[in-house]
């Protein structure tokens, strides 16, 4: 009984030990056949990115990389400057895939793998993660950032005074001056397009001088006129004298001096005429002091000439004169107003113009006119009138003037 007994233990052993040889022989041929089927192609657990390249054939595997490229490639990214943005797609900036680089990297991966180290990726489902690069075309890139900047570069424009052909003022706000760094912002699109989908740009930016208070100056407040010959030199005197105090701008509180922008009256510009060069010139420095008056202004300094002008009533004129020593004889007003005041003066023909803008409510609804009164055969007294709403409400003396000659 004894002999049977281990018989038939022996024969359950070998029984056993067949089974396992069997097996054993059963997985060896199924992760065999498991590995084989990988032969030529790209083995279990291979990802570009998100993308799955486990089976695909190692030919097919340029096509299948160009075919996620097409699809990477159309990604939209915006490219914004001065506050304006721009769409591309990767392919637009001439960037692509190097499909062949990861090509050679999933062959040299597989390359190295053992059938040990087969059997583990499969075993315990390992992922190996392959990272594309781009590959960018410099001068695309380049091409188009130089788009960009001819829609972008700003030049600088500062706050100025515009006058219209109808000699309609008016105040144009500044512009900022733009300039897109193209060689920092190559390097900064190059850096981000991989991890950004918006990339601001690199520009200079130089602000533009502006005065919101010249945005207050509306209105014409005051002009007078006087004529002239135009066909003489001394025509040159007045028109140059004009064109130095044209575009004055007198802030509130502050004193105009027609020396300060018009003298010394030898300057370029100046002709001899009769007796000094310059000569004339104080036409338009009565032009001015009468359109200060009709302005309401405050007048600081005036002077008469030594005899009655024959372009204004008598006692309405002004002088000006400068000398080689540095005395002058000036004519000033100050700006009483609460608003800036801008300085017109031009010339058309024979006609010498003088006309100062401020803001409508700068004379507060006054209007003024001017009186000559002569008190004696070379002596006038001067006054201004005030109206409210078309009613008088003032009659001020302004100023006593004797001539010393006839």
């Amino acid at each position: 009984m004894g002999k049977i007994k281990s018989r038939k233990i022996i024969y359950l052993l070998c029984i056993l030990l067949l089974c396992i040889i069997c097996f054993i022989i059963f997985i060896s041929i199924r992760d065999y056949k498991r590995i084989k089927k990988y032969d030529n192609k790209v083995f279990y657990g291979v990802y570009l990115r998100g993308l799955n390249l486990s089976g695909i054939s190692i030919s097919k595997l340029p096509s299948k990389l160009d075919e996620y490229g097409k699809q990477l490639l159309s990604k939209k990214i915006n490219l914004t400057a001065n506050g304006q943005t721009f769409t591309y797609t990767y392919s637009n900036l001439g960037v692509s895939i190097n499909s062949e680089d990861i090509v050679e990297k999933i062959k040299l991966y597989q390359s190295k793998l053992s059938y040990f180290d087969k059997l583990c990726i499969l075993y315990k489902k390992k992922h190996k993660v392959f990272k594309y690069s781009l590959v960018y075309n410099d001068d695309v890139i380049n091409n188009t950032l130089n788009n960009i900047s001819g829609s972008v570069n700003k030049e600088l424009v500062n706050g100025h005074f515009y006058m219209s052909l109808d000699r309609n003022l008016s105040y144009i706000p500044g512009v900022n001056g733009y300039t897109l760094d193209v060689p920092n912002s190559f390097t900064k699109v190059k850096n981000e397009i991989k991890k950004n989908n918006s990339i601001e740009l690199i520009g200079n930016t130089v602000q533009a001088e502006n005065n919101d208070s010249y945005k207050s100056i509306d209105t014409k407040v005051s002009s007078f006129t006087t004529t002239f010959n135009p066909y003489i030199s001394r025509a040159t005197n007045l028109i140059t004298g004009l064109n130095y105090i044209d575009g004055a701008i007198i802030e509130p509180g502050e004193v105009f001096s027609f020396y300060k922008y018009a003298g010394p009256y030898d300057k370029k510009g100046y002709v001899f005429y009769y007796e000094f060069v310059g000569n004339g010139v104080c036409q338009i420095a009565t032009t001015t002091y009468q359109a200060v008056l009709l302005g309401g202004l405050e007048i600081v300094k005036r002077y008469p000439h030594d005899k009655k002008s024959v372009y204004v009533a008598g006692g309405l004129d002004a002088t000006v004169a400068s000398y080689s020593s540095g005395w002058n004889v000036d004519m000033q007003f100050k700006n009483t107003y609460k608003y800036p005041i801008y300085v017109s003066a031009y010339a058309i023909g024979g006609v010498a113009y003088v006309d100062l803008w401020s803001n409508s409510n700068a004379k507060e609804g006054k209007t003024y006119t001017m009186e000559s009164v002569q008190t004696g055969a070379r002596s006038y007294n001067t006054y201004r009138h005030t109206f409210q709403n078309g009613v008088e409400i003032s009659r001020d003396f302004v100023a006593s003037t004797w001539y010393t000659k006839d």
